[in-house]
């Protein structure tokens, strides 16, 4: 059986930033079999002021649900609470665009869920609600 080639991720971070502020993420990705290409990008916008990795997200969520006992998850959560705050790292599929946003105050509960949803019905961004305990599309969660 011919090995699978690694997933690959485009990790994009405001220019601004600290130089490697975005290692602990690149190495918690790398982790999770990633292949992790990092680009600084202009603010233009206040979209910018999260931290965007575009990856095919459906296989990356199925790889990660393997691994939520692992320390290369427990990296990844820990690299999530070490963005600046309060950003959100956002993981963008690269076939549908889908957006899920990973907060510092998400549970395994919360990554349990989002392993578990069928992202092919999903249109929009995913934000978890902690009061509702569920993910729900951005604009849901926020009203």
């Amino acid at each position: 059986m011919t090995p699978q080639p690694p997933l690959q991720a485009d990790l994009f971070v405001p220019e601004q930033d600290a130089p490697g502020i975005e290692t602990p993420l690149v190495d918690a990705l790398t982790d999770l079999g990633l292949t992790v290409r990092v680009r600084a990008v202009p603010v233009r916008r206040s979209l910018e002021l999260l931290i965007l990795v575009t990856l095919p997200l459906h296989a990356f969520l199925g790889s990660l649900g393997g691994k939520l006992a692992e320390d290369a998850y427990r990296k990844l959560k820990d690299a999530i609470l070490r963005t600046p705050a309060p950003r959100p790292v956002a993981l963008q599929d690269t076939d549908t665009g889908v957006r899920v946003l990973l907060t510092r105050d998400l549970d395994d509960e919360a990554y349990r869920q989002l392993q578990a949803l069928d992202l092919t019905l999903v249109r929009g961004t995913l934000r978890y609600d902690a009061a509702g305990r569920a993910w729900r599309l951005a604009e849901d969660a926020a009203g």
